[in-house]
């Protein structure tokens, strides 16, 4: 997926071709077309069987195509998946996005916060998917996607200082990027409003992804809901003045101001407003 003229591998006597139908593979799998990225990506390994990128969409695109985990056993689909993302790196021992997707498919057997101070199982889910991240991350440290899935999975797994660390490292990959950067700014503001409730860094962030796509709703969506709950936390804490100048500016930024933070934020302004009329 990433700087993919450097990464694929095929015969030189039809390279032209393979790259070609890769390209294709890889905007199938970029527009959500799963189904249709892993039908093309068997077709370019019936045609060579060496080729470390088709097998790396193979098992991406099933991947994505997954249900919930089993409890125990494998099934069928998720045997293919990492079978192919395995395949993928036994081929090309440096192809990180393919240790980025074994990572995401043992981590999808990990329940949240299981982070193992020692004496974990080689063998076990955690083991393995954070072993095939800090792979990745080692393989291609400026590769946003892995440093972000990596940031995820220590997240949910409860280790946020690690976290962080590869939240920004995964911010300063993208940042010269103008397609993903919003993405991934949103993503580590995400973070920073998440269980540690570090607002005002989370808004600059969100405002860091607006300079990018000042028209996208969703982001408009976004910085409107963290405002509000800026607010909402001075109203709390019964800093009256400053909860109504921030719920002011926030109730009419909301796109859609149904969801329940926009409704929350508009009563609280109203009754701010009310008790600034007595």
């Amino acid at each position: 997926m990433d700087d993919l003229k450097s990464r694929f591998m095929g015969s030189s006597s039809n390279a032209s071709g393979e790259h070609a139908e890769l390209e294709a593979v890889r905007a199938l799998f970029e527009e959500g077309r799963f189904d249709e990225a892993l039908a093309n990506a068997d077709r370019l390994i019936g045609n060579d069987p060496n080729l470390a990128e088709a097998h790396y969409y193979r098992g991406a695109a099933q991947l994505a195509l997954l249900g919930e985990p089993g409890p125990k056993e494998l099934s069928p689909e998720e045997t293919r998946a990492v079978e192919a993302l395995q395949r993928a790196v036994s081929l090309n021992p440096r192809h990180a996005s393919s240790y980025v997707g074994l990572g995401d498919f043992y981590g999808r057997r990990v329940p949240s916060r299981s982070h193992q101070d020692g004496g974990e199982e080689a063998e076990d889910p955690y083991s393995r998917a954070l072993h095939s991240y800090r792979q990745a991350v080692t393989i291609d440290p400026s590769l946003a996607r892995a440093q972000l899935h990596y940031g995820r999975f220590l997240a949910r797994t409860g280790q946020v200082d690690l976290a962080e660390d590869a939240y920004l490292a995964a911010v300063k990959a993208a940042a010269t990027v103008p397609e993903i950067a919003p993405d991934y700014y949103l993503a580590y503001g995400r973070f920073l409003a998440g269980p540690g409730g570090r607002m005002d860094e989370a808004q600059d962030q969100f405002e860091l992804a607006r300079m990018f796509r000042a028209d996208d709703p969703a982001i408009q969506q976004e910085l409107a809901t963290i405002q509000a709950k800026i607010g909402l936390g001075h109203y709390k804490r019964q800093e009256f003045l400053l909860a109504q100048t921030i719920l002011e500016e926030a109730v009419p930024m909301f796109p859609d101001p149904s969801i329940a933070v926009a409704q929350e934020a508009i009563q609280t302004l109203e009754r701010l407003r009310s008790m600034r009329r007595r």
